[in-house]
């Protein structure tokens, strides 16, 4: 039902402002978390204008779903990255400038995903950090209400003198 009410209200050109996705965990602006999403939550994505995904789980992860999820953000749509986080990729900290590039080069909403959102959170959080180095609490800044281990954020976070 939800669908069919996001596609009669574009007909009208009614954009709906935030996806209608359980997946969705929180939101800091034109970026917002999210668990796994299912195919449906991608549809609710797009029908709420993300122009870009970001896939933190690792390629073992992805590549285990039901569907690719590369081919099944694009048909809808939307780019679609990976920025792996986790297992043998760890905490790497070359993802927080790559993810800088992106978030810059976006038109519009960002949805940044993992199993539960929280790698993800844990990246943005080293992202805030380094455009504000003052930032010593990201996480009460994108009101993250998840696990927080600023550990990974520092692990995440590239060194300022490289």
């Amino acid at each position: 039902m939800t669908r069919l009410l996001i596609s009669f209200l574009s007909l009208f050109g009614v954009a709906m402002s935030e996806p209608v996705s359980d997946s969705i965990v929180s939101r800091d602006g034109n970026v917002w978390f999210a668990s796994q999403p299912s195919e449906a939550d991608l549809d609710a994505w797009a029908a709420a204008g993300a122009k870009l995904v970001i896939n933190s789980r690792t390629p073992e992860e992805t590549a285990n779903l039901r569907f690719d999820m590369r081919t099944a953000v694009e048909s809808r749509g939307m780019r679609y990255a990976e920025l792996p986080i986790g297992g043998a990729y760890g905490a790497n900290p070359a993802l927080t400038p790559q993810l800088t590039q992106l978030l810059q080069s976006a038109d519009g909403p960002v949805v940044m995903h993992c199993r539960s959102g929280t790698r993800s959170a844990h990246l943005y959080a080293a992202y805030l950090m380094t455009q504000d180095p003052s930032n010593t609490h990201p996480f009460d800044t994108m009101g993250w209400p998840g696990g927080r281990d600023m550990g990974m954020v520092h692990a995440l976070t590239p060194d300022p003198t490289d």
